[in-house]
């Protein structure tokens, strides 16, 4: 009530900030007014409407100190400590750790609860870089969660937050990493994008977080051998690395689908559950025609993007008769949504309508997700999956629009 009545915010404070576990902080300077002694003995005159406000805050602000069991006296200098206590430094560590954690999350209830933390952190700890990254990545994150097909509406105000960062960490290697990701994403801009990347992996050299999407980005530019020399002296550098699919993805674009499998199939195989070796294996039957292969590792993740039992059974049953062509016609016509190894519509439903052999309907479906700017179609170039389509003119006119290297060939 006292802020709302000072026109004060809790986000930026000039009179009041809130400190974690402990209590509120007056920031203004405080000065003594003295009171004059009317004739009649009454030692109050009748309050202006200035030292009205003053008489309410020194009430309300002793109530609440006496409340919260501390008092904060002014400085010699005349103003108050305005620096947070070593219970508020131990609080806003705790909103800075739940807050990371809620970021590992693929639940979008957890993602928005990080970024109300950070804008608390924001509160006590005005222009801190952790906040700034948090709330960047935590929007991101919710992004991914859809494909990144809405990232174009985040993407204004994460280079903000993520400039803001840079501006105090200019090494900052999570933030370089970002900033990348948009260039690339949101922005299709190829040379900031690769810049930033590099930028990551120079302030960064030891974490593998910044060497892997660094792969995925050279492989839409179907720059293949550059991607696995990083791969490789990644996993040189430690054999812990070798649990990601990335070289999996390697050798599919580029081909090698005995080797694409054999690096899923390990993976699959030994590693915990992810769903990206699956994904792989599903995409490496449809491509290579083997139709069981390809139906092994679809209806688990069916079962996974939480179709229902009945419908998944249906699916098995024009597999069992009519087989994989006339299964994934289906999954066109009921316009599935969910993520079976294909991403998301629309980008989904023309990879969907290739496999069921319906090229026009394909290609459609491709130039909406090219208007729409759906991450994904990135991948055009460089994925065997749409090589039935490929000579098609309509096809080369998709790539035609796609971000290309100065001088270079396209992304893909």
């Amino acid at each position: 009530k006292l802020r709302r009545a000072l026109g004060d915010r809790a986000a930026s404070p000039r009179f009041i900030r809130t400190v974690t576990g402990t209590g509120y902080l007056w920031l203004a300077d405080v000065e003594r007014i003295p009171v004059e002694t009317r004739p009649d003995g009454d030692a109050f005159r009748t309050p202006s409407k200035r030292t009205g406000v003053l008489v309410v805050l020194a009430v309300v602000l002793l109530v609440g100190a006496a409340a919260a069991g501390w008092w904060l006296w002014p400085a010699e200098t005349g103003r108050g400590d305005t620096r947070p206590s070593a219970a508020s430094e131990s609080a806003i560590g705790e909103i800075d750790a739940r807050a990371g954690a809620l970021l590992e999350s693929d639940r979008p209830e957890d993602l928005r609860q990080a970024i109300v933390d950070y804008r608390e952190m924001l509160e006590h700890r005005p222009g801190s870089p952790e906040a700034y990254l948090g709330i960047a990545e935590a929007k991101l994150e919710l992004s991914a969660l859809s494909g990144h097909l809405d990232i174009e509406l985040y993407a204004d105000e994460a280079h903000a937050l993520l400039d803001r960062v840079l501006a105090a960490q200019p090494d900052n290697a999570r933030a370089w990493l970002r900033k990348a990701e948009l260039h690339f994403l949101a922005d299709w801009d190829v040379e900031a994008a690769e810049a930033a990347y590099l930028e990551a992996i120079r302030h960064g050299p030891d974490h593998p977080e910044n060497y892997l999407p660094y792969t995925e980005f050279l492989l839409t530019l179907g720059e293949f051998e550059r991607a696995e020399q990083v791969l490789t002296d990644l996993r040189r550098a430690d054999p812990a690395w070798y649990r990601f699919v990335n070289m999996s993805f390697i050798h599919f674009m580029r081909g090698e689908y005995d080797e694409a499998a054999a690096e899923s199939l390990r993976l699959a195989n030994s590693e915990r559950e992810v769903p990206g070796p699956r994904r792989m294996l599903q995409r490496i039957g449809i491509v290579i025609g083997d139709d069981e292969l390809a139906a092994e590792y679809l209806f688990p993740l069916m079962e996974e993007a939480g179709l229902e039992e009945s419908r998944i059974a249906g699916y098995r049953e024009i597999y069992r008769q009519q087989g994989l062509s006339a299964l994934f016609g289906r999954l066109l016509d009921d316009r599935v949504e969910a993520n079976l190894g294909h991403y998301r519509p629309p980008v989904a439903w023309a990879r969907y309508a290739v496999v069921a052999g319906r090229t026009d309907e394909a290609l459609e479906w491709l130039e909406r997700a090219v208007e729409e700017r759906q991450p994904q179609v990135l991948l055009l170039d460089v994925d065997p999956h749409y090589l039935p389509i490929r000579h098609e003119e309509r096809f080369g006119e998709l790539l035609d629009r796609l971000p290309r290297r100065a001088g270079g060939r396209s992304a893909g």
